[in-house]
């Protein structure tokens, strides 16, 4: 429990009812132990799966992908999600803009542009900006078009390695059968034969490639659009049933029972609720039923989408994830129907949600992503985000999305979130490859949780061991909420763990703020008072360190990076331990 301390903070309640505490050693379904053994096992089974998905795509398998066949009835699978006039308007000009970046191809066709990035081409690649000239209508939308379509056709229609990767495959052909009377209304025979072949090549080469795949958000997306392309092709029987079966196979063994997913990461699980909404809507056009399990996935996915979105509607930015669209989020929420109001904890994953009037919050109390999962993790243990209102307030800087591996490897360090760091060092031993697991010999990142509730007040009590290995030390955070929403006050303490490191180490306490945020210390400097783009005002105060305004970034959203600003709380841990508290009020709240 938090101690009472100079920052006029009392402990809660020790009375009041705990509502859950959660031990996270490793996620489920991973070995008890890290042995040698065990991670050599793990390591050639994604090395098996990386062969055989590079078999699907040598020489000799897409030899033998074969011709579609001479009659075809085809049938449309409707786009759930509506397109924008407007974006339609800006693609006849040439204007393409996806991810952040804007590119100006006026005179040609778009597939020879040079200087994008990688997730600015995906997006194109894709042909998700088909539902624009859709929305657009006419004769003139249809053969612009036709027109990028016979450019992507030739130059890649038959196989790419780049370009089809199966899940950009995958909603590639979502993209089509979505868009058929688009594509073929006026498109003439060299043109249909070309559609329908690459087609069909399309779905070889997913129903190959899924084998190789291991479960996760990548091979949903696959199988959705190998199960839709069957739906368009009226193969109903054993393909379809075959695909579908697929997927529900990997939807068991992906989402957990709380709805999250093991890569932990928010923007995951927009993308795979995105495609089961398509997928079943593309089902009940077609008469068809979906199954228990897919029904239970999607009911059980689309809380935990809720959980992560912060005032502004967006996602927090977590494990890789991004703010997101939010009129997507909405479009795929309101065809999901979630009931209800989003859950208070993932505990499976490893998150806790604490929502007052205005103010919602949400910390991050798992482990690192089992292997398999993990390329995207940030070293973040105990970090949390905050929003006040409509408007964020305390987040992390970001996952660089569109911007090179070195801006990705700062989001990824501890630094670059709102929680503490010892000795300038990451929480975790490896930032540079996440994704090769736990090391032999070394213990495995303990964190615990615990959340209690009473009177409306919101506390939660949590630690993280990622520190003890290297420096022996342990690192324990409280949170407090009010009633209202309009207070949260904080508690981290750094206590030894069986040995002490010998030696001064400086900490540092991060508190990121948005860019938008305006913030100043106060005259005595004991303070900072922070303002809103929405006109709210907050006061921090913090005792046990050196309290300071720094300079910061903002990289989660596309785009260039943004500058910002970090309270951060710096001292030197002298004794072995040492106890920092905190406090955030809301200046017109209540005293």
């Amino acid at each position: 429990m938090m101690a009472t301390g100079a920052a006029g903070m009392e402990a809660p309640d020790p009375r009041a009812e705990t509502i859950g505490a959660t031990t996270h050693a490793t996620l489920p379904g991973l070995p008890p132990a890290w042995t040698k053994r065990n991670i050599l096992k793990a390591k050639a089974a994604a090395a098996w799966r990386r062969l055989r998905l590079s078999a699907a795509g040598s020489r000799l398998s897409v030899a033998t992908l074969g011709r579609a066949p001479s009659v075809v009835a085809l049938n449309v699978q409707p786009d759930p999600f509506p397109g924008s006039i407007d974006e339609a308007n800006a693609l006849f000009q040439g204007r393409y803009r996806f991810a952040g970046q804007l590119l100006l191809s006026p005179h040609q066709t778009p597939w020879s542009l040079t200087g994008a990035s990688r997730e600015w081409q995906e997006a194109l690649h894709d042909f998700h900006w088909l539902r624009h000239f859709s929305a657009a209508g006419g004769d003139a939308a249809g053969r612009q078009a036709r027109v990028l379509l016979d450019g992507w056709l030739k130059r890649y229609g038959r196989f790419d390695a780049g370009w089809w990767r199966p899940d950009m495959a995958g909603r590639r052909v979502m993209a089509w059968v979505s868009h058929l009377p688009l594509l073929l209304d006026g498109a003439d025979l060299p043109l249909r034969e070309a559609l329908l072949e690459s087609l069909v090549r399309h779905l070889r080469y997913l129903a190959r490639a899924d084998k190789g795949m291991a479960p996760g958000p990548a091979k949903v997306v696959a199988l959705c659009g190998l199960a839709l392309g069957h739906l368009a092709l009226g193969q109903w029987g054993r393909p379809l049933a075959r695909s579908l079966r697929r997927l529900d196979d990997t939807l068991g063994r992906l989402i957990l029972p709380d709805g999250g997913l093991p890569s932990r990461d928010p923007s995951d699980h927009l993308r795979v609720l995105e495609a089961l909404v398509r997928m079943r809507e593309a089902l009940a056009a077609a008469g068809q039923m979906p199954s228990a399990g897919f029904t239970r996935a999607l009911d059980r996915l689309a809380p935990a989408l809720r959980f992560f979105r912060l005032g502004d509607g967006r996602l927090a930015n977590f494990n890789g994830g991004r703010p997101g669209d939010l009129a997507r989020i909405e479009q795929v929420l309101a065809l999901a129907a979630p009931r209800g109001k989003a859950p208070s904890r993932l505990p499976h994953i490893g998150y806790e949600r604490v929502e007052g009037r205005r103010l919602i919050l949400v910390m991050d109390v798992g482990s690192p992503p089992p292997p398999g999962h993990a390329a995207g993790c940030h070293a973040a243990p105990l970090a949390f985000e905050m929003s006040a209102g409509r408007d964020r307030l305390i987040v992390s800087c970001g996952a660089g999305p569109g911007l090179d591996e070195s801006w990705r490897k700062v989001g990824r360090s501890t630094a670059a979130h709102s929680t503490l760091t010892l000795d300038d060092q990451n929480a975790w031993v490896s930032v540079t490859d996440f994704d090769l697991g736990p090391r032999p010999g070394l213990p495995a990142l303990v964190t615990t949780a615990a959340r209690n509730e009473a009177d409306g007040q919101v506390w939660i009590e949590a630690s993280h061991s990622g520190y003890g290995p290297r420096l022996g030390l342990v690192h324990r955070r409280a949170l407090w909420v009010d009633p209202d929403g309009g207070e949260l006050r904080g508690e981290d303490r750094i206590e030894p763990r069986g040995r002490t490191p010998g030696r001064s180490l400086p900490f540092a306490l991060r508190f990121h703020l948005a860019p938008d945020v305006r913030a100043s210390l106060t005259g005595d400097g004991t303070g900072i008072l922070l303002r809103t783009p929405g006109g709210e005002g907050w006061q921090f105060r913090a005792l046990g360190g050196h309290l300071a305004l720094e300079d910061s970034v903002s990289i989660a959203s596309p785009g260039p990076p943004r500058r910002a600003e970090q309270m951060v709380v710096t001292g030197s841990l002298d004794a072995g331990r040492v106890v920092l508290r905190w406090a955030l009020k809301r200046l017109d709240a209540k005293a």
